[in-house]
């Protein structure tokens, strides 16, 4: 049995990463099953997801969300139960496609320890790590538009999500639309070599462990 080929679009809330997959979906010959980040936590019951003013509580076993001013104010603080979900996540869409079935998958990757899981989970697999680039004024407008998830994401996301600072390609959604975006993605992989942020990440956190 052939191993499906697996894109991660990796960005940051409201840079437009579930349209731009969905467009991507329609241009691939092949089926691809569009799942991440926020398929698997709509999935879980609201006790996985505390809020908190940052004072009270300061710590939660699935997800601790401190809001001010009723907007999200830091970066998710993701306890033992959300690492768990978040490492069966990367391992179950591996499993998917090591199955001969192809996936997009989307994410806003903005810490250490979910990055190690996802490289752990997709390294040996045919997983292509695109970069969904947005400015923050216009994620930013587009989330306050959206009026369909808490505001401060775009915000608290921006500066972390590509901090690891390797892809095998990268879009910009900050004036190309999805369509566009897609289209980009869909002519690279045409003469696209082997996927190798995956397997870089891979060699620099096995490096960083020993």
């Amino acid at each position: 049995m052939s191993t499906g080929n697996i894109i991660v679009l990796n960005g940051t809330s409201s840079a437009g990463k579930t349209t731009i997959a969905r467009e991507l979906q329609a241009l691939l010959h092949e089926p691809y099953l569009l799942t991440g980040i926020d398929h698997f936590l709509q999935q879980l019951p609201r006790s996985y997801f505390v809020c908190s003013d940052g004072v009270n509580p300061l710590s939660a076993d699935g997800w601790l969300l401190v809001f001010r001013d009723g907007e999200l104010a830091e970066l998710p603080c993701i306890g033992p139960m959300g690492f768990r979900v978040l490492a069966g996540m990367y391992a179950a869409i591996g499993a998917y496609v090591r199955a001969g079935n192809h996936a997009i998958a989307e994410d806003a990757i903005y810490n250490a320890h979910v990055l190690r899981a996802a490289v752990n989970a997709l390294h040996d697999l045919p997983a292509y790590f695109v970069g969904v680039r947005c400015d923050l004024a216009v994620a930013m407008q587009r989330e306050r538009e959206r009026a369909d998830r808490a505001l401060g994401g775009a915000r608290v996301f921006h500066a972390r999500v590509h901090a690891h600072g390797n892809y095998d390609f990268e879009v910009d959604s900050t004036s190309a639309t999805a369509s566009e975006c897609a289209q980009q993605i869909r002519n690279w992989l045409a003469t696209a070599p082997p996927p190798r942020a995956f397997k870089l990440l891979h060699q620099i956190i096995g490096a960083y462990d020993g």
